[in-house]
């Protein structure tokens, strides 16, 4: 097996211990500890995947959320109220504090590493969200003088400009309810 596999297969192994372990105990009763312990790696090796439990829910949620928009170019119906109804659902179900977010944002801010991770799952999340928007553009759900990979690019820029909000108690209180009044201007400023 080369390396490169290994490590996949690595950080694949702590991917789905955390997984089990946030579906038993909760994410918050969960220790880092615990993860490598299930995953039958050391501590430290952890840490040379993830930067903290954090980054880890974070990246687990951002391959689910995407999983989920590629979804929805099989499904019949209008798209735009099923993208905005994920996003909601997701935001309602966040598990992180403001304060834990703010941590997640420094994080990311102030190391390369991170900050090249966040940049592929935004990549990936764009490579995801552009079909499905091509998708509503065909049906007239919203405007088709944009390309479909620029408003993927533009609804990931504002849905970190929330998450930065609300991390520094800008806006509304609930992630859900400030999600909720961002994107329905943002549905509206692309709409047909």
């Amino acid at each position: 097996m080369k390396r490169e596999e290994k490590k996949a297969l690595t950080r694949q192994r702590i991917a789905e211990a955390a997984k089990q372990l946030f579906e038993q105990v909760g994410y918050e009763a969960a220790t880092v500890q615990q993860i490598a312990e299930r995953a039958s790696v050391a501590k430290g090796t952890f840490f040379n995947y993830f930067a903290s439990k954090e980054d880890l829910m974070m990246e687990l949620q951002g391959e689910s959320i995407i999983r989920e928009i590629e979804s929805l170019a099989g499904k019949p119906g209008p798209v735009i109220p099923r993208i905005q109804a994920l996003l909601f659902e997701y935001a309602r179900h966040f598990p992180l504090s403001r304060s834990v977010m703010r941590a997640v944002l420094q994080g990311m801010f102030g190391s390369e590493k991170l900050r090249e991770a966040q940049i592929a799952r935004c990549k990936e999340l764009g490579n995801g969200l552009a079909p499905v928007l091509e998708l509503a553009q065909a049906r007239g759900e919203i405007r088709a003088d944009i390309p479909a990979g620029v408003v993927a690019q533009l609804a990931i820029q504002t849905y970190y400009g929330v998450l930065m909000s609300w991390a520094l108690e800008q806006g509304e209180s609930d992630l859900a309810d400030q999600l909720m009044v961002t994107f329905d201007v943002f549905v509206r400023g692309i709409g047909p």
